[in-house]
């Protein structure tokens, strides 16, 4: 989850510097299958389309983070309408280790 946090660190950061707003608002939605972060903010929004290629910060720093990592990204933003950053990234299974206390099983000796 490291991928994500760094991701929405990133979010968090171009949200406050260029949405012309006081406040950006960041929820999380921890599911079964995968977690979710909402950075959003009611600033100046803009069109995604315009975003010069020089300029990284959601390109490579979100988006391709996030690709890396088997994660994704939607961008719902216009100008004057806000900026909303969902990210999503998949959780791993968890396999629990094998108790080494644990009686062997069938057919395995210690």
């Amino acid at each position: 989850l490291t991928a994500l946090v760094q991701a929405a660190r990133e979010a968090i950061v171009n949200s406050a510097k260029h949405s012309g707003v006081e406040q950006v608002s960041v929820y999380a939605e921890v599911e079964e299958t995968a977690v979710t972060v909402f950075v959003r903010d009611r600033g100046s929004g803009f069109d995604a389309d315009a975003v010069p290629e020089d300029r990284h910060g959601l390109a490579d720093s979100i988006n391709g983070r996030m690709r890396r990592n088997g994660g994704r990204v939607r961008l719902r933003t216009a100008p004057g309408e806000g900026t909303e950053v969902q990210l999503e990234m998949p959780r791993v299974a968890h396999r629990p280790q094998q108790d080494a206390d644990a009686p062997a099983q069938r057919g395995e000796t210690s």
